[in-house]
């Protein structure tokens, strides 16, 4: 975020929203083409300036590389040569210029995925296949053609775009990576954080749910009360009112006057993990302490305040659970389940592999015994002031690192991320650990034994061998791939239908890269042929 003002760079192949935007829009600055200090409107130079904003992708990228720019700003239709056209798998040349923006979307999203994009149009609305794929925009706008009032929606959108934004630094605690599943949920995260409204976070087992609540969710509030976690299913089932709720003496045989989670929470954030499993009794309780803001302890007559931030996750279907009876419906409507925030399983999420193995492994080597591996390997090697380790995933170290460094062979890294992963990002944080540290065990006892413990040694390589060998010790993912159908047919479609939806989440929806996975051939006509099995099973780009 810019110090000052926040700086857009506008991507249109005409002047009309540039000149909108320079005549109503003047509290921003503007990214341009050329060397002059601005503003543009009143430059010398301005009459018949073509450098006032990108055209195409190439110019949007020129210009990213050398400005540091806040949000972009792209128009959907462009009338440019197929030359000028960013790539796509597109043949029809004419829907390719009618949908050009969603193109230059999808390279922002692979190439800069935290970098926030508005969508503009003039048209009544997208087609729903192509609307579905601008749900990975940050705001979309369909400009009324009234200048002013186009103006002013335009601006309010990037506005809440910027505060946004201003607001994610004091965020920490938490990998966020760079996955455009991952940008949009940390901005809603940030938002709920900041209201009064419940929070349901779902997702798969161990895809970081209780500490998106805890780093994230609640560091943002502006609460400062305490931060108070139960994992449900770990407390026994008889002993759930208790804890919820608090007991007075005398309540039960044993009973002591203690105050429940609720009471502890007060003024601060309470976060339920694994709130479907619930018993329905339990939950009508917990909905009239949710309503009323005051909770009854267990064998007592008067209420006593509880107001707090409610986070609940679940990795379970709580809608098919009402449906079923399983869950009251009048809770789950209460949980906000319209602002659920979805937490992506690591599978689908590969393009911040290299930012989680740093995150993780520098975690590992923070504190405690392992910082003490670290400090003594550091010290052998030259730095006795060792900065944070550093996680190589492409290329070799070249010169002396300044730091000691981690280095994974493409060979490693294609093992990570072909693994299924079904304990998500806490089974990686696992495997990261005890790369890391087996890993500087061997180096550490190299240079103990006067070999590898010049500045060469800072780069430590992390054996294909070991994350074999950690990697066949994981848990087996679930078995859902194969599920009864009547016609065998059917059963080979899904399954088909399966393997496509995995590679294109492996390959971040480039069906280049899916093409030479299944045909051993990246050129355009094998990524034609995959995209159109892609469509004939029913698949869409988006979701």
């Amino acid at each position: 975020m810019s110090a000052q003002r926040p700086k857009l760079l506008v991507v249109d192949d005409g002047d009309r929203h540039i000149e909108l935007m320079h005549r109503f829009l003047r509290d921003y600055d503007y990214a341009t083409r050329c060397d002059q200090p601005g503003p543009c409107w009143t430059c010398e130079r301005r009459k018949g300036c073509t450098l006032t904003h990108a055209h195409d992708l190439v110019e949007a990228e020129e210009v990213l590389r050398r400005s540091d720019v806040d949000v972009v700003v792209v128009d959907v239709a462009f009338d440019l040569p197929a030359a000028r056209l960013a790539p796509s798998d597109e043949p029809d040349l004419e829907r390719r210029k009618r949908l050009q923006g969603l193109d230059i979307l999808r390279h922002l999203r692979r190439a800069r995925g935290d970098l926030p994009v508005v969508l503009m149009t003039s048209r009544e609305e997208l087609e729903y296949e192509d609307a579905a794929v601008a749900l990975e925009v940050d705001e979309f706008v369909t400009l009324a053609g009234a200048e002013a009032f186009d103006a002013r929606a335009l601006g309010l959108l990037v506005e809440r775009i910027v505060a946004r934004r201003r607001e994610l630094p004091s965020v920490g605690g938490f990998a966020w990576g760079k996955s455009p599943a991952m940008a949009r949920l940390r901005r809603d995260a940030l938002v709920l954080a900041r209201t009064s409204l419940p929070v349901l976070v779902v997702g798969e087992t161990g895809t970081g749910k209780s500490a998106l609540a805890e780093h994230v969710l609640h560091a943002a509030a502006p609460r400062k009360g305490a931060y108070v976690a139960a994992d449900l299913s770990a407390i026994p089932e008889t002993l759930v009112a208790a804890e919820l709720f608090g007991t007075a003496r005398g309540a039960f045989s044993g009973a002591v006057d203690r105050p429940g989670l609720h009471e502890r929470a007060h003024g601060g954030t309470l976060f339920l993990d694994e709130i479907g499993n619930l018993r329905p009794d339990i939950q009508r309780m917990l909905l009239t302490a949710i309503e009323a803001k005051r909770v009854l302890r267990l064998g007592e007559t008067g209420a006593r305040p509880a107001e707090f931030k409610l986070i609940a996750a679940t990795h379970v279907d709580l809608a098919a659970a009402v449906k079923s009876g399983a869950f009251r419906a009048d809770l789950y409507a209460r949980l906000n389940p319209s602002a659920q925030l979805a937490l992506p399983p690591l599978r689908e999420r590969m393009i911040d592999l290299e930012e989680l193995l740093t995150a993780f492994i520098q975690r590992t080597f923070a504190s405690g015994a392992d910082r003490a591996l670290y400090t003594e390997f550091a010290a052998r090697v030259g730095l006795p002031e060792p900065r944070p380790p550093e996680v190589i995933t492409r290329g070799t170290p070249r010169g002396t690192p300044e730091t000691v460094q981690f280095v994974f062979a493409p060979a490693t890294v294609h093992a990570l991320r072909s693994h299924r992963w079904p304990g998500n990002v806490r089974e990686l944080s696992q495997v990261a650990a005890s790369l890391a540290v087996f890993s500087l065990a061997d180096a550490l006892r190299a240079a103990e034994e006067g070999r590898g413990s010049g500045k060469s040694a800072r780069s430590i390589p992390i054996s294909a061998r070991l994350v074999r060998q950690l990697l066949s010790g994981a848990p087996a993912a679930e078995p859902t791939g194969l599920r009864p159908h009547k016609t065998l047919h059917a059963v080979t479609r899904d399954l088909e239908r399966q393997l496509y939806q995995q590679l294109f989440a492996e390959c971040d929806g480039d069906f280049s890269a899916m093409a030479r996975r299944l045909l051993d051939a990246a050129t355009p006509s094998a990524a034609r042929r995959v995209r159109l099995r892609f469509n004939q099973l029913g698949l869409r780009v988006r979701k």
